[in-house]
């Protein structure tokens, strides 16, 4: 989110909507921004000549549908394309698929005034896109929906596309997106790396405690000389295998019931003594226990890199992992829970949860000032098709993505029992638990979160070990929380 300030986007804005309704009316190829709906309302349905929504003409209403993927998803999504369009002659959706630098482009597009109709918006971006208008409330046609059932929808994946525009709450309110899918983070493990070692295999359902995170990576992690951490002579930077790889900070942060802000988004609250600790732990993998690869040795072999080629026993991934590891590795594996803290606590959706973590989603939204705008049921229908349980069941054939429906997800459709990894339930699990980033309830959240964080506390805690975590993110708490309000107070001028 740093490429385009906020400012600048909703100036952009405002000047593109004055523009649309001093020069007329949009056509379909070059679509103008026309005035965004009001806050939890939609767009008025266009007045058309006949009961089917089409233009006034009779021909069909082109669409324009962007987003990004790999090779296969970006095959899926064609097909997917072409059923919709055989299937409501009265629509075309026209499919572009952007790849690289994709929240760049549609942030320069939308400013630029030829906005998609139809886009992926990415849930750490949709605070951005959302408070300064650029999409229209999906809630009217969800309300009155016989595809779509709420309560089918991992609450949390739904969740994050909701928006009160009266009192500028993310999290609640109308909803201005459906999940394309979920994607929660679990533990991945090298089960022959743990055979080779004589360390028992880990529980598929009871989680890893810290301890037996440090002393698994300890048996495991061995030099070029046969050393482990701990024995003399042992030499972290002739590691011939690692036993203990990216263990992602809000998995495990949320794996000992801390938190990085406020259930409502407003403060800042690391500073809490559960989420230090699980900070103070990340870095002590590195400076203490040894038990995972410096921050140079990564430098020059990523930790999937790592994974990927036998020289890691357990690292983080979500299940979009799980494609490339079906073709690509060559030694036996499987995902296990993200393991638990000694707090006692689990910052998790659902009370009734043995582990916590982080999942991400993709949503589908209608953008502001385009021929979707103008037009939104007929954009509602695309979406529909795509969120709903046939372009679901499209989509999780391909294994990378769980099913937004939790009927679908906990189907053979998407557990592939015979296919790794073997305990698929795991991803059930993580979904109903794992809590959206904290990027999910903030205004730009990049902007106030980065420079203090990733160039600040990790490097100093996690990266060098050079401050503990308890001084470094004290030490920054002012700055966190200035930077917070500001971001809040920009949407709420």
């Amino acid at each position: 989110m740093k490429q385009f300030s906020r400012s600048l986007f909703v100036l952009l804005f405002i000047l593109v909507f004055t523009l649309a309704a001093c020069g007329g009316g949009a056509t379909q190829d070059t679509p103008e921004a026309t005035e965004a709906p009001g806050a939890n309302e939609a767009p008025d349905e266009p007045e058309t000549d006949s009961e089917t929504d089409t233009e006034p003409s009779g021909e069909p209403i082109h669409l324009s549908f962007v987003g990004w993927g790999g090779p296969e998803e970006q095959e899926v999504f064609q097909q997917l394309v072409e059923t919709f369009n055989a299937n409501n002659p009265d629509i075309v959706i026209e499919y572009t698929p952007m790849p690289d630098d994709y929240v760049t482009k549609l942030k320069t597009m939308v400013a630029g005034g030829t906005p998609p109709d139809i886009a992926y918006i990415p849930d750490g971006d949709f605070s951005f896109f959302v408070t300064a208008g650029g999409l229209v409330s999906l809630q009217e046609f969800v309300d009155t929906s016989e595809v779509i059932d709420p309560d089918n929808i991992w609450p949390s994946a739904l969740g994050r596309y909701r928006y009160d525009a009266e009192t500028k709450t993310i999290g609640s309110g109308d909803i201005y997106a459906l999940p394309k899918d979920i994607g929660p983070t679990v533990l991945y493990i090298n089960k022959d790396l743990f055979e080779a070692a004589g360390v028992p295999l880990p529980s598929t359902t009871e989680p890893l405690t810290w301890d037996e995170v440090v002393e698994i990576g300890q048996q495991i992690t061995v030099d070029a000389n046969g050393n482990h951490p701990g024995d003399e002579g042992f030499d972290i930077n002739t590691v011939e295998v690692f036993g203990v790889g990216d263990l992602w900070f809000e998995d495990i942060v949320y794996g000992n019931g801390g938190q990085i802000v406020s259930d409502d988004g407003r403060t800042f609250v690391a500073d809490m003594p559960e989420t230090i600790e699980a900070v103070q732990f990340l870095s002590d993998l590195n400076h203490v226990h040894q038990v995972r690869p410096t921050s140079q040795q990564v430098a020059s072999q990523s930790y999937g890199q790592l994974f990927e080629t036998g020289k890691l026993a357990m690292t983080t991934c979500g299940r979009w992992c799980v494609t490339g590891y079906r073709d690509t590795l060559s030694f036996d594996w499987d995902a296990i829970p993200n393991p638990v803290g000694p707090s006692g606590k689990i910052y998790a959706a659902d009370d009734n949860c043995s582990f916590g973590g982080w999942s991400g989603s993709v949503g589908l939204a209608i953008i502001a000032g385009s021929n979707g705008a103008e037009n939104p049921e007929a954009a509602y229908r695309f979406i529909e098709f795509i969120a709903g349980p046939e372009g679901q069941t499209e989509q999780a054939a391909l294994g990378f993505q769980i099913p937004n429906q939790i009927d679908l997800a906990n189907s053979d459709i998407f557990l592939q029992p015979d296919q790794k990894p073997e305990n698929a339930e795991v991803f059930i699990e993580a979904a109903r638990c794992e809590h959206p980033g904290p990027w999910t309830r903030t205004p730009l959240y990049g902007q106030w979160f980065d420079d203090n964080w990733w160039q600040g506390v990790w490097p100093e805690v996690v990266v060098d070990g050079v401050k503990t975590a308890e001084e470094a993110i004290t030490e920054r708490k002012a700055a966190f929380q200035a930077g917070l309000d500001e971001a809040w107070a920009s949407i709420e001028e």
